[in-house]
Parts: structure tokens; C-alpha cells; sequence
């Protein structure tokens, strides 16, 4: 492993819908839109490069700023993570819940994030029936 590589995996947001509660962004990876609506881009840009079997520093941007909106320094831990209220209305960064088997419950996020269909995908890898390799 090579402690000097630099090198991050880009990742773009844009903004695409704007409601009462939340702006929903696509996201983008190697120019085709991998994710058209999200409300939290920056976990579900990681989770999806993470899905990729890809791992080290990512970088979410946008088309305005010369510079990353936000780094993470692993993106398989940023995959695992997300952002709720806690009581008083302020944003916190806390690991994912499994969505429970069945249905989504009310207030349940589960269901918010939608992708692209099949065919539209840049990849329809399955992480869940084939880990990826370990990397040394």
C-alpha cells in the first residue's frame, strides 16, 4: 500500500428538485448519473463507489466551486454512515440502520434514494451475494 497516493475517486453532485423539506441531488461518477435523487449525496455517492468494490479517498464536488465540497478520507466508512435530527433539530452524523424486511416504516428514509433503472446503471454489482476482494 502506498501511503503517498493522492489519488480520490471524484464524485459530482447536482442539484435536481427542490421541496418543502429537503433539496434532491443526482449524482455522478465517470460522467454517467449513477443516482437521480437523493437528499444526502454525499452517503449515497460513497455507498455507491463502495458498491463498486472501490475503497480510499473519495471527493463529492460540484460545478460551481473549484474545490471538493467535502472529503472523506474512507469512503467505506463514510458508506456505512448518515445524517438525522437528533431532538432538538440539529444535524448529526450516525451509523446507517438496517431498513427493517417488509415495509418501510413512516419516517423510514429507506425508500428515498432512486436509481437508475438496469439498463440506465453503470453497474448492477450485487455487494451483498459477492463481497468484494480484500485489498492488500
Amino acid at each position: 500500500m502506498n501511503i503517498f497516493n493522492n489519488t480520490a475517486h471524484r464524485f459530482y453532485i447536482v442539484p435536481t428538485k427542490r421541496d418543502k423539506r429537503h433539496t434532491l441531488y443526482s449524482v455522478i461518477f465517470n460522467g454517467r448519473v449513477v443516482i437521480l435523487g437523493t437528499h444526502l449525496p454525499s452517503a449515497a455517492g460513497c455507498r455507491y463507489l463502495a458498491s463498486m468494490c472501490l475503497s480510499g479517498r473519495a471527493e463529492m464536488w460540484d460545478f460551481s466551486r473549484p474545490y471538493a465540497r467535502m472529503v472523506f478520507p474512507d469512503l467505506v466508512k463514510a458508506a456505512g454512515m448518515t445524517v438525522e435530527d437528533d431532538d432538538l433539530g440539529r444535524p448529526r452524523v450516525k451509523p446507517v440502520r438496517k431498513p427493517c424486511q417488509g415495509r418501510n416504516h413512516k419516517g423510514s428514509d429507506a425508500a428515498t434514494d432512486i436509481h437508475p433503472s438496469s439498463d440506465e446503471r453503470l453497474s448492477t454489482v450485487d455487494t451483498s451475494a459477492r463481497p468484494c476482494p480484500r485489498r492488500q
